[in-house]
């Protein structure tokens, strides 16, 4: 047979020549390091030495050694390499994905050692060996954990964590419920019988007398007015403003100013003509002596949040503000976390604040605190 092809080749310690048929078939190869011949297939042994022996000069020593005898039947299959040192071998030129699991079956061509043309893998007997399960990791890779499954989608990186729960229904906006309408000092206009069709002839009446009105609620009623007129002025920087939001127990939030900075339940105190300051729990009004003045205790922010809460999706953060009306000067020492003191011109100092709430939870947190029946449990 004239047409058979010799090839070298030296892998995992190896050098070999082997013999193909034309069309590429293994039928033996010759392994320099033993000094013996291969034969596959018993009617080629004479071929595989004569192929052998013509085309390789140092053959003779190889050929007077003795082939083994191959018996009848499917030929043999070579001994495979360890796969632990194919790994080894094999990972710093291509890494490629390992098994997966210890019962994956992966076909083995034959000879394994050797790299053959697609035709002699076909023609070459195949064993299927199953691979055990990657116990070390490949050479230059460090091992991974694998990740424990996660019950839902992970945060954006960088994302401030939220706390997300299921809102209470809330019952329908109507123009009873609605508190967008309410003015400032509501609860005072009713002490004071400012409301309804009498309230213009008693206010004529009272300017015809040019009497003085002493009565100290009526001070506190102008506050209240001033206090909401400037908070009316940051609704156009976004945010959104509610005035004598009632609680179930008769009091009201004086207003309640909602916008990106957080949520704001103020409140107003008159103090006319004097000059007042605060200072670790205590107001001093002109010279007297401290008294003690509790700001952090107010109910209002607290009643507020769990309001807000119970109707929305999201965290709503409610602080203090106290507003002092009439006062010829303030000094604010020190106060509270979350609270802050300002005079009505003051207020002002809002409107920059953002970060805290979005667009779109702005609105939510005004709609849910302009409907009355959301303040019922508060």
């Amino acid at each position: 047979m004239q047409d058979l092809k010799v090839t070298s080749w030296q892998l995992f310690g190896h050098d070999r020549l082997y013999v193909n048929l034309p069309d590429g078939t293994a039928i033996g190869w010759a392994d320099r390091g033993s000094g013996t011949i291969t034969v596959l297939h018993p009617r080629y042994r004479d071929a595989v030495t004569d192929a052998l022996a013509r085309q390789v000069p140092d053959l003779p020593a190889l050929v007077g050694e003795e082939a083994p005898t191959v018996p009848p039947g499917p030929p043999p299959v070579p001994r495979i390499p360890p796969m632990r040192g194919l790994r080894r071998r094999g990972a710093a030129k291509e890494p490629g994905p390992l098994p997966d699991a210890p019962d994956a079956q992966v076909p083995v061509p034959e000879p394994a050692e050797a790299p053959q043309p697609a035709a002699a893998r076909r023609a070459a007997p195949e064993q299927t060996t199953a691979l055990p399960a990657v116990s070390e990791p490949v050479a230059g890779r460090e091992a991974e954990p694998e990740p424990a499954p996660e019950s839902g989608p992970r945060p954006e990186p960088g994302a401030a964590p939220v706390t997300m729960r299921r809102p209470a229904v809330l019952p329908a906006l109507t123009p009873a419920n609605d508190l967008s309408q309410r003015r400032a000092g509501n609860q005072l206009r009713e002490q004071l019988g400012e409301t309804g069709a009498g309230a213009f002839v008693r206010v004529a009446t009272g300017a015809l007398r040019r009497h003085k009105d002493t009565d100290p609620r009526r001070g506190a009623l102008a506050g209240e007015r001033r206090v909401g007129a400037e908070l009316k002025r940051l609704t156009r920087h976004g945010w959104r403003v509610l005035h004598s939001v009632p609680l179930p127990d008769g009091t009201e939030i004086g207003h309640l100013l909602i916008g990106p900075g957080g949520v704001f339940a103020v409140s107003t105190e008159h103090r006319p003509g004097v000059s007042v300051r605060i200072e670790d729990g205590t107001l001093r009004v002109d010279d007297e002596a401290p008294q003690p003045y509790e700001l952090d205790g107010r109910p209002g922010a607290r009643r507020a949040r769990e309001a807000l809460e119970a109707y929305c999706a999201f965290d709503v953060p409610v602080q203090t503000v106290l507003v002092l009306t009439g006062v010829t000067a303030l000094e604010v020492v020190a106060v509270p976390a979350g609270v802050s003191v300002y005079r009505e011109r003051e207020v002002s100092a809002l409107a920059p604040l953002a970060g805290v709430l979005t667009a779109t939870q702005v609105e939510r947190v005004y709609d849910v605190a302009r409907n009355a029946e959301a303040w019922l449990e508060a």
